[in-house]
């Protein structure tokens, strides 16, 4: 949801994040400030899409809904990532939901102002393309990764998802799991696997890592 907008902290996001870089003034100048709760819709699947955002703190999942109206999980993301770039500069309806798992802060852009001053604009066209490219490729990795054991899995999204220090927090378990290509009831004997091995700590969801070697060198 948007919020009252505050240029200053919006121009902490610009300059922590460098959107200079990418953004020209016209972009700049039109960004807004969104604060979205936990389990709150950034995108409806199917649904028109009306901004371009920018993921700043929190975490989001996207999906698609199954018949029996759960959600397949394919990807989380984290700061900093741009939502909605596949959609944005087309007619196509939203590919696919994005929810907030935990209290998330965005800058948006209007669809129409996207349109105007970003269509034509190389610097802001790359980026579009650097953010879909790493999508693609963390989506094939993931693909990839799914004849692998889930407790192999579970290790390399651990670390790929450590960014300071050893703690990591992970989502809820349907989604993880989901994400995984597994079961919740799978996961948890994997969790307790690598509890009992003292390669993480028994703090879900944020987790600690505390022999990184052991999740690089599981034994097959």
């Amino acid at each position: 949801m948007r919020i009252a907008q505050s240029d200053e902290i919006i121009q902490k996001y610009v300059a922590q994040y460098e959107m200079q870089r990418f953004l020209n003034r016209d972009l700049l100048r039109s960004l807004q400030l969104f604060q979205f709760p936990p389990m709150a819709n950034v995108y409806y699947e199917q649904d028109e899409q009306h901004y371009l955002h920018f993921l700043v703190e929190g975490a989001v999942q996207c999906g698609h809904y199954q018949l029996n109206g759960r959600v397949a999980v394919f990807a989380l993301s984290t700061p900093f990532t741009a939502l909605g770039d596949l959609e944005i500069l087309s007619d196509e309806p939203v590919w696919s939901s994005v929810i907030a798992i935990e209290p998330s802060t965005m800058l948006g852009i209007d669809r129409s102002i996207v349109e105007r001053y970003g269509a034509d604009d190389p610097k802001f066209l790359r980026f579009l393309i650097d953010q879909l490219r790493d999508k693609l490729y963390k989506t094939n990795g993931l693909q990839a990764n799914q004849i692998m054991p889930v407790i192999h899995r579970l290790a390399m999204y651990m670390l790929a998802q450590q960014k300071q220090g050893d703690d990591v927090l992970l989502p809820g378990k349907e989604q993880l799991a989901s994400l995984l290509g597994t079961t919740t009831r799978h996961l948890n004997r994997v969790l307790k696997q690598l509890v009992e091995s003292g390669a993480i700590s028994d703090t879900y969801p944020r987790v600690r890592l505390l022999d990184r070697p052991l999740l690089l060198n599981l034994p097959v």
